[in-house]
């Protein structure tokens, strides 16, 4: 003789059906939301790996850069003193130097995922950090009062520039290139 259970169920058929229906519409919401976040993960791998363009929120970051490792330079009196008595070939040739590695590095070096754009086969981001660099350290000078202070002729004005700059270019692509 079968139990009331077994010959309720035997009966009535349509409720354990309809628990397996919502198991299933359970399941099945499951998988949808799991493969929705796969195609989320999947769109932004690809946009990690498509390379940076050269855009506005790259130049604020070179600004950025720039100001934070030229600011504490720009106020030491030895900095002041080179500048005077350095040479303006010798400021010619930190000029090119810092032109040089920062050329190295933003074409070498693997920290970043930049897109390689150029002008006149001179690589954009080059061109950008070069004169946010030169701009920034010129207009923090004039703006701190630090051509007055420290008495500079128009020579001496450029080689501080220059000299301040080193630092400014490194700090502008540091900050460009680690996001």
């Amino acid at each position: 003789m079968m139990s009331e259970s077994n010959a309720d169920r035997m009966m009535n058929p349509e409720p354990e059906h309809r628990v397996e229906n919502e198991r299933r519409t359970g399941m099945e919401e499951k998988l949808k939301e799991i493969y929705e976040s796969i195609e989320e993960l999947r769109k932004e791998s690809r946009a990690r790996k498509t390379p940076d363009k050269l855009g506005w929120d790259d130049i604020a970051q070179e600004i950025i850069g720039a100001v934070t490792f030229a600011l504490p330079f720009l106020f030491t009196e030895e900095l002041w003193e080179i500048a005077k008595d350095i040479s303006v070939e010798r400021s010619i040739a930190v000029l090119l130097m810092t032109l040089g590695v920062a050329y190295l590095f933003i074409t070498k070096s693997r920290i970043g995922n930049l897109k390689r754009e150029e002008l006149f086969h001179i690589p954009k981001r080059l061109l950008t950090v070069t004169a946010i660099a030169y701009l920034i350290s010129a207009v923090l000078i004039y703006v701190y009062g630090i051509n007055s202070l420290a008495d500079f002729t128009p020579g001496q004005y450029v080689n501080a520039t220059i000299l301040i700059s080193t630092f400014a270019v490194i700090g502008a692509i540091t900050v460009d290139m680690v996001k």
